[in-house]
């Protein structure tokens, strides 16, 4: 081999790792790009952007010409490269080694040296610069990758119908195998992963997590339990309706019949109850001004609930057991929060449903879920089939009728109950086991 031809041999070497370096970005840069990012580039009059999006038309066809435009240089730079760095170590080797040895030794470090450079300058770099800039590396590379498809287009169909019959002798359905749609599982640890990595700030991490956490929670998990919901009789004047909005610092109410909660009759708001009233007076009969609310079982996955709700185009629902009776309601915003956390509004107490307090401790409403408490540290045991809320929870513990000051231990978590209202729980008071061990390690200390 002259001095030409070796020079002409490098330069073609170095030819086909930067050809080969083009179809690796193109390739990532087509499976990485947004569609809506492009677009927006698009609508932005970027240029490119066109071609690019039509380079995404036609993923399959694009990817398989990478590649065989990849398979292509490999093997180019192999044959061609390995060879002619041969050739050239061989002489000053001999020198030393002699030619049996110098002829092995060659072979060996070209080897190295060209599957070195094959991997960092066509394979690595590309292939990360892709990945940072995905859409910007499309629109560059779309046009020129789509003449290549064309020139390669009879080659790629031939070879993927070839493909594909394999694939079937295997048993295998190829569409099955190309199809891009993800479960939610995926799209789960998609989130995960671009909050860990920090695409995604913790609280929309959250609140796309929240979104698939709600065909997973049932409207008895976020309901407010009847004895919570402040009810009148239908029998009511609207004055005494409208009373019981301000005492209750509700703006909707339960609508019953006497003093059955299981005999629901509707809800009414009080924008209904005030024009009642200034048209007719505060006597003017209750009857009339209820709404239906939509009766859903207790089991009933969130989502689901909340599309009926939507479609009804109401924003409550009553929630009932298995045998009819009445256990509490739903309203659009117990839904919402599952999914962007507690929301405080005006009628809220305040401190929300779990506040906590200076001594390290917290004070809980006896209906808050099991399923929140971890939020806020407090590692109790799950919901069972008995109990959803930290009242039921302490309820089932104490195994009969609680009083105010009753106490249970539960993983290290003293439970005091703190408030009763009839035979309900109201609110409970956590010490935390750390809480818990400093004030026994205080005690000792006294002693």
């Amino acid at each position: 081999m002259t001095g030409t031809q070796t020079l002409l041999a490098l330069i073609f070497t170095a030819a086909l790792l930067l050809c080969n370096a083009f179809f690796v970005v193109a390739e990532y840069a087509l499976v990485r790009s947004r569609r809506g990012r492009l677009e927006e580039m698009k609508a932005e009059g970027l240029r490119g952007a066109e071609a690019a999006l039509r380079t995404m038309d036609d993923i399959a066809e694009t990817i398989s010409a990478c590649q065989v435009g990849i398979t292509m240089t490999s093997i180019g730079i192999g044959a061609v490269g390995e060879q002619t760095l041969a050739h050239l170590l061989e002489g000053p080797l001999g020198n030393v080694a002699g030619t049996a040895a110098a002829v092995v030794i060659s072979v060996a470090v070209s080897y190295l040296l060209i599957t070195s450079a094959h991997i960092t300058v066509g394979e690595l770099v590309p292939k990360l610069y892709a990945i940072g800039h995905a859409e910007k590396v499309l629109r560059t590379v779309a046009k020129p990758m789509r003449g290549f498809e064309v020139a390669v287009r009879p080659l790629s169909f031939v070879l993927t119908k070839a493909s594909h019959g394999i694939l079937r002798l295997l048993g295998q359905d190829p569409a099955e195998l190309t199809g891009s749609v993800q479960t939610s599982g995926e799209i789960k640890m998609l989130i995960a992963e671009s909050s860990e990595g920090g695409q995604l700030e913790r609280s929309e991490a959250g609140m796309l997590a929240g979104v698939f956490h709600l065909h997973e929670q049932e409207a008895r998990q976020v309901m407010t339990p009847i004895p919570s919901v402040t009810t009148v009789d239908v029998a009511n004047t609207v004055g005494e309706a409208l009373k019981l909005c301000v005492s209750s610092g509700h703006t909707r109410l339960l609508v019953i019949d006497g003093e059955d909660v299981d005999q629901v009759r509707g809800v009414v708001h009080s924008s209904m109850l005030t024009q009642r009233l200034l048209s007719d007076g505060a006597d003017a009969p209750l009857t009339g001004l209820e709404k239906q609310a939509p009766l859903v079982p207790e089991n009933k996955p969130l989502d689901d609930l909340l599309a009926d709700l939507q479609h009804q185009r109401v924003t409550l629902a009553v929630v009932a057991d298995e045998y009819g009776r009445t256990t509490g309601i739903v309203t659009v915003e117990d839904i919402v929060e599952e999914i962007v956390g507690e929301i405080d509004d005006e009628t809220d107490p305040m401190g929300g449903p779990i506040r906590s307090l200076a001594n390290g401790d917290f004070l809980v409403k006896g209906e808050f879920p099991m399923s929140d408490l971890l939020e806020h540290g407090i590692e109790l045991p799950e919901e069972a089939d008995d109990y959803t809320s930290i009242g039921g929870l302490v309820f089932s513990e104490l195994g009969r009728r609680p009083h105010r000051g009753d106490t249970v231990t539960v993983n290290g978590h003293v439970l005091r109950v703190e408030a009763m209202k009839d035979n309900r729980i109201e609110s409970v008071r956590v010490r935390p086991p750390s809480v818990n061990a400093s004030a026994n390690g205080s005690e000792s200390s006294d002693d």
